[in-house]
């Protein structure tokens, strides 16, 4: 009885391999299907053909391998003895069983058909007028055209995503036409496992298979296929664009690229050290690190303990900058010790900063997130360092638009300074630093006694002496809350400019 092919769909990414399904479809071989095996069994690759006449072939073969042979070996009626060859061949498993016709079997033994049913391998029947070499011969001839193909379609899918980088396109983008490319999910992972960057769907499950990017020994990341079960398309098919993607990758995060270059790194350095007067040296630094000066800026400091480890903090940052190129057409960066400064130009107007900075920190509620936007360059300096005074409570946060430090460190001239020293000046006189530190903790607190008094472990009755000390020597009434305020501002002053 021939037994006719049930319908079934090939995935995108199989649709050159050989299955036993193609030669029992192709006239030509005469090949008759008798058991069509369990459900998927004939979508299965044929990798290679194995002639053996072994009851035990196993050890010689590997999986998907077309297993030929004649029964020379197994001229038996027991069922268990074939029930135990077919059992041993799916372990491997192969991907099907061929059995030729001729001087030893005449017809296939009921034994072998009912075993293969009850293991669910296909099993083919051979004329005794077609040679095992001519099925060899055919599976090798498609199996070397589908490798030229593969081939083929690895190295145009490089060069379109050569050519996707070399337009300007995001690492992202070029993941998501490799992702179409396969069918599957396509994700960059480091060495500890940690998701940089993925696009597609795992539309076929969730079997993983993962190859290495070409990559120095210090930084090793890998592609993470996620929804094929095979990776024999995947090698030929992947291997050219896994180059493309290792120096994209070495492009977005490496330390000689734009985005981190010496002139990135002199410029927010500069600013980290402004404090608000005009400088001519700024938008001179912004336009030779590829921003526009006279753009809208926005930044976003990724901040973390010291129980939070370096590697995770400079993952999880290096996601986030490779998923803000998306939005962003302009990104650069500095690291630091335990801190990542990003700034952003020309973004797309989709979604706001602090929506789209939330989704790369999900896995990491541990890191301090501080997001600041939109700003004039004018204001950059004073905005970032708000921003890292606000780096250390964990969770992503839009920074504050202005403190009392910022405002202080943005008020100009040398003799704004000179007044407040001498304002503060007879509390160093008399008393050394005591009366300082306690002066500042008042203010600070706004007169909380019970505060001043744990910060600075003092008794009530000190602290009271302390305050009518500070009343007479600077001659003022701290019951006034103006005195109060301009008090604040001038100790703010002193210490900016220190």
């Amino acid at each position: 009885m021939v037994i006719a092919l049930s319908s079934w769909r090939r995935p995108p990414y199989l649709e050159a391999t050989l299955r036993i399904s193609d030669l029992v479809d192709d006239a030509d071989l005469s090949i008759r299907l008798r058991v069509t095996g369990g459900e998927g069994r004939l979508v299965r690759p044929i990798t290679w053909c194995a002639p053996t006449e072994h009851m035990d072939p196993t050890p010689f073969l590997s999986v998907n391998a077309l297993v030929l042979t004649n029964g020379m070996g197994l001229n038996v009626k027991d069922f268990r003895i074939w029930d135990a060859y077919v059992e041993r061949l799916m372990s491997v498993p192969v991907s099907g069983l061929a059995f030729g016709l001729g001087a030893a079997h005449r017809e296939l033994p009921p034994g072998l058909i009912q075993a293969c049913e009850a293991h669910g391998l296909p099993l083919l029947e051979l004329p005794p007028e077609v040679p095992f070499v001519l099925i060899m011969r055919h599976v090798e001839q498609a199996i070397a055209a589908e490798r030229y193909e593969e081939l083929r379609k690895g190295w145009a899918l490089a060069d379109e995503c050569t050519r996707l980088a070399a337009d300007g396109h995001s690492l992202a983008e070029v993941l998501g036409r490799v992702a179409d490319a396969v069918g599957a999910r396509v994700a960059v992972v480091d060495h500890n496992e940690f998701e940089l960057v993925s696009a597609g769907a795992a539309h076929g499950g969730t079997a993983r298979t993962v190859l290495r990017l070409p990559s120095g020994a210090s930084e090793q990341f890998r592609l993470a296929i996620q929804g094929i079960k095979s990776d024999i398309v995947l090698q030929p098919i992947l291997g050219p664009v896994a180059a493309v993607i290792a120096m994209q990758l070495s492009y977005t995060l490496g330390s000689h690229s734009p985005l981190h270059s010496r002139e990135a790194a002199r410029f927010m350095e500069a600013l980290y050290e402004d404090r608000g007067e005009p400088s001519v040296p700024l938008r001179r630094y912004a336009l030779e690190s590829g921003f526009d000066p006279d753009g809208d800026w926005e930044a976003v400091l990724i901040g973390s303990s010291s129980e939070v480890a370096p590697a995770k903090l400079r993952a999880v940052a290096w996601r986030a900058r490779v998923g803000l190129q998306d939005a962003f057409s302009t990104v650069r960066f500095m690291e630091e010790a335990g801190l990542t400064t990003l700034l952003l130009q020309h973004g797309q107007e989709t979604a706001e900063l602090i929506d789209a900075t939330r989704g790369f920190f999900t896995d990491a509620p541990e890191l301090s997130v501080i997001v600041s936007e939109p700003l004039s360059l004018s204001e950059l300096p004073l905005a970032l360092q708000l921003a890292r005074r606000n780096v250390g409570r964990p969770g992503v946060r839009q920074a504050p638009v202005a403190d009392l430090t910022g405002i202080v460190q943005g008020l100009p001239g040398p003799g704004l300074l000179a007044m407040c020293q001498r304002l503060l000046a007879p509390l160093a006189s008399e008393g050394g630093s005591a009366l300082r530190e306690t002066f500042d903790a008042y203010l600070r607190h706004s007169g909380n006694s019970a505060k001043i008094c744990d910060e600075l472990f003092i008794h009530r009755n000190t602290l009271s002496y302390r305050l009518r000390k500070v009343e007479e020597l600077l001659k003022l009434d701290l019951s006034d809350g103006e005195v109060r305020a301009t008090c604040l501002l001038a100790l703010g002053i002193v210490a900016a400019s220190r």
